[in-house]
């Protein structure tokens, strides 16, 4: 937007003074002397506009809280302001930051902002170059800040302190977490329906939502939500902090190398090994949404043994004698496959009793080596990342012992910490590497699949079964591969 020649010439002046009861005391710096200078100094350059005089007297710089000074911005913003005149920068703040953001302000709408003591003038080349400079000097401040921050939030994490609102399931007692067991326990329910009935986000929000259960904002659920809840690290002890620019969760996360993480500060509602489960399995694919709500047990793991495309229910039989089919997808809508119909009932009684011989007659033997090999990567993964930030943990405090900022007592406690977190972490992953607890991990996940099968609901079940099941093979009538997920 373009401002007209006239719009410029009917702003005025601004000069503005203040002084505090103590500095008039401490230093001799009366409202007169400044108003003199500050009158003069218009006189002595030829200022032809209107000038006007805003005083503050008896407050202090240590905020922008005073009225005069509000009432000038407030003119300011009104577009009636061509200048601001003072006799030193410290007359407006006496804080950096501050006053940066008030130039900001003027910049904004084109008022020249001018400190006779310090020949400080934003309209001239000298005058820009120095506010480059206090630019520097503030981002300099601003990071000295964030380190005081960072290190006064792992002095209170030390302390079992929590330093922002509390999450869904705790309350804040004298700025630590206790668990409020009422809605601890809906936490455990979703991490329980998330990973023991395989449930999707958005049927465990519905169920939440029919049963009345208020959300952490108290309304509904909404399915983000729950994700939310299932990635917290706080239910598991832990309190993470950088892991985003700012406070906004919209931004992206960093790296996982800048996050600050502390472990066990505060009583876990859900344990380590539960929550890394469950996070391990939200980083794998699952059924596509289609799939996932169609009534159909099998629809979007049964695979054409001919051509290898998916297979779909279709409507087959006559009037009197109907029934459903699962068909190959190529040749029902492209003809490129010569592979046959199966009948939908027999197909799915056929499913489970392979399913029933596979959880009895299940061998080491039988496991696909990348299953094995995914089982143990998931824990690897897990186990890595745990003793990683014991690591980058224990290093901190090596530097803050350094300087002075903790005791050797403190240090050699961290040292125990990481000493422990090497031992458990060697014990998982020589765990994670028997072929025996896999097997058995495995069978029982398939056992619980199919003594669900009686109880629940085909939408409830088909998550339950992505988690175990790669694909299902229709090869023949007589031949049907069932390939544990990879």
């Amino acid at each position: 937007m373009f401002k007209r020649e006239e719009d410029f010439d009917s702003r005025y002046i601004a000069l503005y003074c203040r002084v505090s009861t103590e500095e008039q005391a401490r230093e001799g710096l009366s409202l007169d002397e400044q108003k003199h200078r500050l009158e003069s100094y218009c006189h002595a350059l030829g200022f032809k506009q209107e000038v006007r005089i805003f005083i503050d007297d008896g407050y202090s710089a240590k905020n922008l809280e005073r009225p005069k000074l509000n009432l000038l911005l407030e003119e300011l913003k009104a577009n009636k302001v061509s200048k601001i005149i003072v006799t030193k920068l410290d007359r407006i703040s006496r804080k950096l930051l501050n006053l940066l953001e008030l130039i900001d302000l003027f910049q904004k709408h084109e008022v020249t902002f001018i400190s006779i003591s310090e020949s400080f003038d934003t309209n001239t080349p000298s005058g820009r170059l120095t506010l480059q400079v206090l630019g520097a000097v503030a981002e300099f401040e601003r990071e000295r800040i964030r380190e005081r921050v960072v290190d006064n939030m792992f002095h209170a994490a030390n302390q079992g302190q929590w330093l922002t609102s509390a999450p869904y399931g705790y309350q804040l007692v004298e700025k630590k977490l206790v668990i409020d067991e009422k809605h601890a326990e809906v936490v455990r329910e979703i991490f329980s329906m998330y990973l023991e009935k395989g449930m999707g986000f958005l049927t465990i929000a519905k169920s939440l939502n029919n049963r009345e259960i208020p959300s952490p904002t108290r309304k509904e659920w909404w399915n983000r939500t729950i994700k939310l809840v299932l990635q917290n690290p706080a239910y598991k002890g832990f309190t993470v902090w950088n892991r985003r620019e700012g406070s906004n969760k919209n931004k992206p996360e960093k790296d996982e190398s800048e996050w600050i993480i502390q472990e066990n500060t505060h009583p876990p509602i859900i344990s380590p090994d539960v929550w890394d489960q469950v996070n391990s399995r939200l980083q794998q694919r699952s059924l596509p949404s289609r799939s996932q709500s169609s009534p159909n047990l099998l629809s979007g793991l049964l695979k054409c043994g001919n051509c290898g495309s998916g297979m779909s229910v279709s409507p087959s039989g006559s009037r009197v004698n109907p029934y459903k089919v699962y068909r190959c997808s190529a040749y029902k809508n492209k003809g490129t496959c010569t592979g046959k119909q199966y009948k939908l009932e027999e197909t799915e009684e056929w499913f489970k009793q392979g399913l029933k011989q596979l959880s009895k007659q299940l061998s080491v033997e039988m496991i696909p080596k990348v299953y094995e090999k995914q089982s143990s990567d998931i824990t690897f993964s897990n186990s890595h990342q745990r003793l990683h930030t014991a690591k980058k943990r224990y290093q901190r405090k090596i530097e803050a012992y350094t300087v002075g900022l903790v005791s050797l007592e403190e240090l050699q406690e961290e040292k125990n910490r990481l000493e422990q977190v090497e031992v458990e972490s060697e014990v998982v992953q020589k765990k994670a590497l028997d072929p025996k607890i896999v097997q058995q991990e495995l069978q029982k996940k398939i056992k619980n699949v199919f003594d669900a099968m009686e109880s629940m609901d085909v939408t409830q079940l088909k998550p339950l079964l992505a988690q175990i099941l790669d694909k299902i093979v229709l090869h023949s009538e007589d031949e049907m591969e069932i390939v544990l997920k990879v």
